[in-house]
C-alpha cells in the first residue's frame, strides 16, 4: 500500500478497486405495474365572450362602422336603421334572437345609441331601429357585411303606418271566431276568461279577447274543455308604435306563481316561456300564444 492510499485510509477514504467504475449515489426507480404515469395536462384556454354575446359586438361594430360618415353630421343623421339578418337555420336564427335581446326590447336600441354617441354619432332623439330575419336571401340594403344588411332610413323611408293583425282560437273556445287588433283604436288588448273581473287594486279589468267561463251564453263543454286553466287576467298583447311592434305582457293571473304557464310558439318550432312579470315577449306572425297549457291563440299580421 502506498502512503497515498495510507493517508486515504487514515482520514476515511476508501480506495477504489482496480477495476471497478465508481457508481454515483442515485437509486434506481424500477417501474411496477402500480407505478402512476404522470400526465403533463395542458392548461384551460381562456375562452372569449359566449356565443351570443360575440354575435352582439359583431352586429354593434357592423353598424357603427357603417354610420360613420355621420360623425359630427347631426343634421344629416338618419331618423332610423333596419338590421338585416339572414339565417340559414332554426339554430342560427335563435341564437341571434339571443344576441338581439328580443326578450328584452329597447335594450340593444340603448346599447347602440350609447356607443353610437361614444363615437360622435349622434342620431335623432326619436330614432327607429328595426330588425328582421331572412331565411333565403337578404333584401336590397344600404349595406352589406356576408349575412348582414343594414338600411339606412331617412324621414321619407320611415314607415309609420299601423301593422293590423288578428288572433284566432286554434284549440279552446272564444266568445268570437277571431280578434281583430287595430293600432289606431286601441294599443293593449286584454286576454282572461270571462268578459271582465276584479283586480287586487280594486279595478274593474275588461277583457278584449274573452275565453268563455263556463256559465257563458253560447259556452260548449266540449270545446272550452280546457277554458277554465286561463286566468280572468291572464295576459295582454300592447303595440308599440313607434317599433311598429306586437309584444306579449304576462299579468299576474298567466304567472307560474298562480299556477297557470303561458308560452309561445314559434314558427321556427322554437318554444318560449313567457314567465317573468312585467317582461314584453315580442310576437311575430304565425306566432301560437298557449295559456294554461290548454287554450292556444294564433297570432297573425294582416
Amino acid at each position: 500500500m502506498s502512503l497515498l492510499d495510507s493517508v486515504k485510509i487514515l482520514f476515511g477514504f476508501t480506495p477504489a478497486q482496480p477495476g471497478q467504475p465508481i457508481k454515483p449515489d442515485v437509486q434506481e426507480v424500477v417501474p411496477t405495474e402500480n407505478t402512476i404515469s404522470i400526465i403533463d395536462i395542458p392548461k384551460p384556454v381562456t375562452q372569449g365572450p359566449p356565443p351570443a354575446g360575440q354575435r352582439r359586438d359583431q352586429l354593434i361594430r357592423f353598424i357603427v362602422d357603417k354610420l360613420r360618415p355621420y360623425q359630427n353630421e347631426p343634421e344629416t343623421a338618419p331618423v332610423g336603421i333596419k338590421l338585416c339578418i339572414l339565417c340559414t337555420n332554426p339554430e342560427e336564427e335563435e341564437l341571434y334572437r339571443v344576441a338581439l335581446w328580443t326578450n328584452q326590447p329597447g335594450k340593444l336600441q340603448h346599447e347602440l345609441s350609447r356607443q353610437l354617441a361614444d363615437n360622435y354619432i349622434k342620431l335623432p332623439k326619436n330614432w327607429r331601429f328595426e330588425y328582421e330575419v331572412y331565411p333565403n336571401k337578404l333584401p336590397d340594403c344600404t349595406y352589406y357585411m356576408n349575412n348582414l344588411g343594414l338600411i339606412v332610413l331617412d324621414g321619407s323611408q320611415l314607415d309609420t303606418s299601423p301593422v293590423l293583425a288578428r288572433i284566432v282560437a286554434l284549440a279552446g273556445q272564444t266568445e268570437q271566431n277571431d280578434y281583430q287588433l287595430d293600432p289606431t283604436q286601441k294599443v293593449s288588448f286584454c286576454i282572461g276568461r270571462g268578459h271582465s273581473t276584479q283586480t287586487t287594486s280594486g279595478r274593474i279589468r275588461t277583457n278584449d279577447i274573452v275565453i268563455l267561463n263556463d256559465d257563458d251564453p253560447g259556452f260548449n263543454p266540449k270545446q272550452g274543455a280546457g277554458n277554465s286553466a286561463v286566468s280572468r287576467s291572464h295576459a295582454t298583447i300592447r303595440y308599440d308604435t313607434n317599433r311598429r311592434q306586437y309584444s306579449l305582457v304576462v299579468d299576474a293571473g298567466g304567472l307560474p306563481a298562480s299556477g297557470n304557464k303561458t308560452k309561445i310558439f314559434h314558427p321556427n318550432d322554437s318554444v318560449e316561456r313567457a314567465d317573468i312579470p312585467g317582461m314584453s315577449y315580442p310576437l311575430q306572425n304565425g306566432d301560437q300564444i298557449e295559456l294554461g297549457g290548454a287554450v292556444v291563440l294564433l297570432f297573425e299580421v294582416q
